[in-house]
């Protein structure tokens, strides 16, 4: 039996994005007390109060994880299941937290202890516990949200009947935490040692350990398991947390100069003293200079090195990245833009970022973020009293640039590399030729995702992190990239059999709540059934000027033809809601005769703008841009192409009546199949109306149905 080992953990990289979220809050209300401290004193009442609100949120980073990891792991993203996590958690520290185990052994204050008895709680870790432990939250928001996806349908006999569903799966997950406390109390100390000494070790690397995490941190990157990596060093997980330690600026110094074992150092301890400036921030400051610069410098290479009947449109997509990297760090529509298309380059860029990470960390240049780094993180941070000669990093910054610059233009040249603008990229074409802005383009960008996905019916699940559409797939073998790509998406992955990500960029919540609603609410522009996009299957490539348009139609309206002999109904008598409630558009639909085989036929003259990959629908444009959507069946996306062969291709100009589809209809009625084939606009703007010229039985190249034009 096959393990899923990355779907599990791609989840919990999702769900602890909704705790990471909340970090810039915290970066920003430092960020600016520091800044006032700096002007106006540390005694400042204002910059007091922005730091301490900015520590309100790091010091309870293990309660918001439990919280947030619950919500996120949760199937259906309940409430019930936040509230879980906060029990769990809840439950943790109140029975594993010091004064709990001190009172258990009969300890009257645990800060009183000397000698070999302070030795041996140090070791024991329970100072740990506390509700900054990202581990416990962690654990407390994964075991609650398991609680909650087992537990919260079960219903409990009547005379019970009040504490069923999700009323039941607090209480379970309190009870259940009592019992893992228990374990907890024997086997945390052995935990706590494994994990302190394995952070200690990594810290002991130095500068060396930095630039290897700088590595890994890229290489993992197109799995989605970097977060579960950043978590390790940024937050308390096994003692490093630093992200936390430096946001916490003067609370780690004070912290620092009270330390009396490596067990309380928030730094460095060596020699008997604890070091934190210079060290605090060593994995983050050295992304800055690649994140500002380094990229941005990729992308320069990029665009003078595409075609220059394609500078144009790579030059918006290099720019937009360019920008969105320099000033929020985020990478990934630019390092997608690369990843795939040439690795090499990606390699080359995640050895460049351990070189930067080195770099700063064996020259004890520090800063740090709370989202990414990005010129704002790297402005906010400036003022904390643990960044040390950050300027530093802008001074490297200028040199990498101009090191990604150079190796990118060199290796792109030399060894042919096919990045964007170069070659053979429709796709990135296609993208930007669509002249649909704003609400209009997300739609149809949304559609078009859907459309590459394999439809509705093959999305099995949908959420987002920081850049991504993180999609649960049915059929892998359904979901066509170069559809997807079409969006202006950044890139597309799969890490696993069943899961897709998308690579959307910063905006990539607003996507998300399109295709959401695509998906629960059908558009025009999306046929539910898998039909997909007019965006995808009607609007994706101009007709011909030499296809006129069919029957006796003038400008005003256009006839559609039978596609085949059969009985032409109105759209309300398809048994497929998304089609009879004219979600997918207007038009109409027509039950073949009962034939073993027939052809489904061009119902006008033009270009056949999207044959899907399951050769279950098409699309088309007529000469004058009138979009058709032709679906064969209902739900026979899920025939994955059995029983249909394409006749032509996408793209070929064809006269109404031209064979495009072949249907073995006797061996899909064999297996239940509903032949009924609709025929509609899906572009809702470009039609007033369709006026259906006869009910009945029409033979093939009958006109059906008029489709009057929007003025």
């Amino acid at each position: 039996m096959k393990i899923d080992v990355m779907g599990p953990l791609q989840r919990l990289g999702k769900a602890l994005m909704g705790a990471v979220a909340v970090l810039p809050v915290a970066a920003i209300l430092s960020g600016v007390g520091y800044w006032i401290s700096s002007a106006a004193g540390p005694d400042n009442l204002a910059a007091q109060l922005l730091i301490s609100s900015g520590d309100a949120v790091l010091s309870n980073l293990g309660w918001i994880f439990a919280i947030a990891i619950a919500f996120g792991l949760a199937k259906d993203s309940n409430g019930a299941a936040a509230l879980s996590g906060f029990l769990a958690f809840a439950t943790f520290m109140k029975l594993l937290g010091p004064e709990a185990v001190a009172g258990y052994r009969g300890i009257e204050d645990p800060t009183a202890l000397t000698g070999d008895e302070a030795l041996e709680w140090a070791a024991e870790g329970w100072n740990a516990v506390g509700g900054g432990n990202v581990l416990f939250g962690i654990l407390a928001g994964v075991m609650a949200a398991w609680v909650y996806n087992r537990f919260h349908g079960t219903k409990l006999p009547d005379f019970l009947a009040f504490f069923s569903g999700r009323r039941l799966v607090p209480i379970l997950t309190a009870v259940i935490a009592i019992v893992i406390s228990g374990i907890l109390y024997f086997v945390w100390p052995f935990i706590y040692n494994a994990l302190f000494n394995f952070g200690t070790s990594i810290q002991g690397l130095g500068a060396a350990g930095a630039g290897i995490y700088g590595v890994a941190n890229r290489l993992l990157i197109p799995t989605g398991l970097h977060h579960a990596l950043n978590s390790v060093f940024w937050f308390d997980v096994i003692g490093i947390n630093d992200i936390g330690n430096f946001q916490a600026g003067q609370k780690t110094i004070e912290a620092a100069a009270t330390a009396t074992s490596a067990a309380d150092c928030p730094g460095i301890w060596a020699n008997g003293q604890c070091t934190v400036e210079g060290v605090v921030g060593r994995y983050q400051a050295g992304f800055f200079p690649v994140m500002m610069f380094g990229l941005p410098g990729a992308a320069l290479a990029m665009y003078l090195r595409a075609d220059k009947n394609k500078r144009k449109v790579v030059g918006s997509l290099m720019a937009a990245g360019a920008l969105a990297s320099f000033f929020t760090g985020v990478t990934e529509p630019l390092e997608f833009s690369f990843m795939f298309v040439a690795p090499l380059l990606y390699v080359v860029h995640a050895l460049l970022m351990g070189l930067s990470v080195f770099i700063a960390s064996a020259m004890d240049w520090t800063a740090g973020f709370g989202f990414s780094a990005g010129f704002v993180d790297m402005l906010l941070s400036s003022q904390n009293p643990l960044a040390n000669k950050w300027y530093m990093l802008l001074v490297m910054g200028v040199g990498f640039f101009a090191l990604y610059f150079v190796i990118f233009y060199f290796l792109i040249g030399w060894l042919n590399l096919k990045t964007p603008g170069r070659g053979e990229d429709d796709a990135v074409a296609d993208s930007m030729e669509d002249s649909a802005t704003g609400d209009e383009k997300t739609a149809r960008d949304a559609a078009r995702i859907i459309e590459g996905l394999g439809g509705k019916d093959n999305i099995d699940s949908l959420d987002y992190c920081t850049t991504r559409l993180r999609v649960g797939v049915k059929e892998q073998a359904l979901v066509d990239d170069s559809v997807i790509k079409r969006a202006a998406v950044s890139g597309v992955i799969h890490p696993s059999e069943k899961s897709v990500q998308v690579i959307v960029g910063p905006a990539v919540q607003f996507m998300y709540d399109e295709v959401s609603h695509q998906l629960r609410h059908g558009s025009p522009a999306l046929a539910t059934t898998g039909a997909a996009s007019a965006a995808g299957a009607g609007a994706s490539a101009p007709a011909s000027a030499a296809a006129a348009q069919s029957g006796s139609g003038d400008a005003a309206g256009v006839d559609v033809r039978a596609p085949f002999a059969g009985d032409v109904v109105e759209l309300s008598q398809v048994p497929d809601a998304s089609f009879a409630q004219g979600m997918v558009g207007e038009g109409f639909a027509v039950m073949p005769d009962a034939v073993d085989a027939f052809d489904v036929c061009a119902p006008v003259d033009g270009t056949i703008t999207m044959i899907f990959k399951t050769r279950h629908a098409f699309g088309m444009k007529t000469a004058d841009g009138l979009d058709l959507l032709i679906h064969i069946g209902i739900d026979t996306v899920e025939l994955k192409g059995e029983g249909f062969t394409a006749l032509a291709k996408k793209g070929d100009t064809v006269t109404a009546g031209t064979p495009i589809i072949a249907v073995e209809a006797s061996k899909l009625r064999e297996r239940g199949v509903n032949l009924i084939t609709p025929v509609v606009c899906p572009t809702a703007k470009q039609v007033a109306g369709v006026d259906i010229a006869r009910e009945g039985h029409a033979l093939p190249g009958e006109v059906a149905a008029t489709v009057k034009r929007s003025s």
